[in-house]
């Protein structure tokens, strides 16, 4: 990673709260860019819950307080204080609290590209990139690690990292990953790849990814893959695991949500993700979140 992208992208940050109209906070997130490739957010919630959905990074969270329930390929997991979440690019799951105090986590989110580069400097001679089989670890000392990585990356009021050494951030930055790689993924060598599903499903992919503002039909992407609408929704939902119009829709809000990283208004992030206006987007962005659009570039630095 360049040295000069990491200190422009640090102060880009973001900070959101739900709040009732009077006591303390009942649901609390703050997200905000460390890194080219790298994002950290942290929560508190209380009552709030997950629908089904995936990331495009990877997902790495330590369980600070309380505890989160979650499904994911078909198993039920409970993930408390002091262990460890781990989920893999585009693996779906819901999420939801598992105690009457909700939980409260942090977790750090890193592009695949980014994470393959850390983990071939560690072993050379692996191909792919880390599959991670177990969704909820007991750690102690990664725990730590990764807590203590959060601190180094969250922002000052001022803008600038936690620390304003990159030699520390870059160490333990690969040290957090030498430990995740190598203690915790499948064995080596890596074969997993994100998106080596059936290619007829790729093909739908790629052109929803292509057309995030269009208002695009069934019979377009049966019309791609020369299957029948029926067995399209069949095949697609066995590979990905969410139908085609769920997949699609939480495509459009992980865009939406980068543009906002990025600095685009509401507005014209729902223009470019294909929401019929604000109010649209606000609605499925804090059904996915839990809070709205405004409130998660609240605070954003000038």
């Amino acid at each position: 990673m360049n040295s000069a992208a990491r200190q422009n992208t640090a102060a880009q940050r973001r900070q959101t709260s739900s709040r009732p109209a009077t006591g303390r906070p009942r649901e609390i997130a703050r997200h905000w860019r460390a890194a080219d490739g790298i994002d950290m957010f942290e929560a508190d919630y209380k009552n709030f819950s997950f629908p089904k959905h995936s990331h495009d990074y990877y997902a790495f969270g330590t369980v600070l307080n309380g505890a989160e329930r979650f499904t994911t390929r078909g198993t039920n997991y409970v993930a408390a204080r002091g262990q460890l979440l781990m989920m893999n690019p585009m693996q779906v799951h819901d999420g939801s609290p598992a105690s009457d105090d909700g939980y409260q986590y942090q977790i750090m989110f890193i592009d695949p590209k980014v994470f393959g580069d850390l983990v071939t400097e560690l072993s050379p001679k692996n191909s792919g990139l880390p599959f991670f089989g177990s969704c909820v670890v007991n750690d102690p000392e990664l725990h730590l690690q990764l807590q203590g990585l959060h601190r180094l990356f969250r922002p000052n009021d001022d803008g600038s990292n936690g620390s304003n050494s990159l030699l520390e951030r870059d160490s333990q930055l690969l040290y957090s990953a030498a430990r995740l790689a190598l203690r915790h993924a499948d064995a080596p060598p890596y074969l997993y790849q994100p998106g080596s599903e059936d290619k007829r499903v790729r093909a739908v992919i790629d052109y929803m990814a292509a057309h995030l503002d269009a208002n695009i039909s069934l019979d377009d992407l049966a019309m791609i893959t020369g299957l029948s609408r029926f067995h399209l929704l069949r095949v697609f939902r066995a590979a990905t695991g969410l139908p085609p119009h769920t997949y699609f829709n939480h495509m459009r809000l992980r865009r939406a949500k980068r543009l906002l990283f990025d600095g685009a208004s509401i507005a014209d992030a729902a223009a470019a993700t294909g929401f019929a206006d604000q109010s649209h987007l606000n609605r499925h962005f804090k059904a996915m979140w839990g809070v709205s659009p405004g409130a998660f570039i609240a605070s954003l630095d000038p």
